[in-house]
């Protein structure tokens, strides 16, 4: 959801300082199909991969595979977009502590901090493989999940540093393409 917020901001903030939604029609990205296809099946991934009932392992391998493929497509247009290599870095960093740990690691103090007690914490852990509690044996733990965001409790979470390059990396793009008409 923050991400969504984090976007909408920059699009927004365009808006108010003289963009147009119809430069949008103008922004061409290569592949964007691929970020069509995966930026919405990664999000709902742990949904769909429950409802699939496959197993933690295979799981975490497609996730990272369709991170893998977010980040090469932002890269891929990160020479025209600069911002989108923000948005490409975050989620390289991703998959570095989620491939490390085999989960993404989430701070049960920072959770704390945005009023999630540890039982209700730790039985949401224990029902999505792609997250884990962190714990001394984490590694790479400045990259996983443990700032936390406060807010109403529908807004609320605990981001890693990677979240937050890809959310702002995605709102300086769409706070760019809605700003100003590109030359095809």
């Amino acid at each position: 959801m923050i991400l969504l917020e984090v976007i909408l901001a920059g699009l927004l903030l365009s808006l108010a300082t003289g963009g147009s939604l119809r430069n949008l029609v103008h922004e061409q990205l290569k592949a964007e199909w691929v970020l069509l296809l995966l930026l919405p099946t990664q999000l709902a991934w742990p949904a769909i991969s429950e409802r699939l009932g496959l197993d933690c392992a295979l799981s975490i391998i497609v996730w990272l595979l369709m991170m893998a493929g977010l980040a090469v497509t932002l890269m891929l247009n990160a020479r025209r977009q600069w911002m989108l290599a923000f948005a490409a870095l975050g989620i390289a960093m991703n998959i570095l502590v989620i491939g490390a740990n085999q989960a993404m690691p989430v701070s049960i103090k920072a959770a704390s901090e945005i009023g999630a007690t540890r039982p209700v914490f730790r039985d949401a852990l224990d029902t999505d493989c792609l997250h884990e509690e962190m714990t001394d044996s984490t590694v790479l733990t400045a990259l996983a999940d443990v700032v936390a965001v406060p807010g109403p409790e529908w807004q609320r979470g605990v981001l890693s540093v990677g979240d937050m390059l890809l959310a702002l990396g995605l709102a300086g793009w769409m706070y760019s393409a809605a700003k100003c008409r590109r030359s095809v």
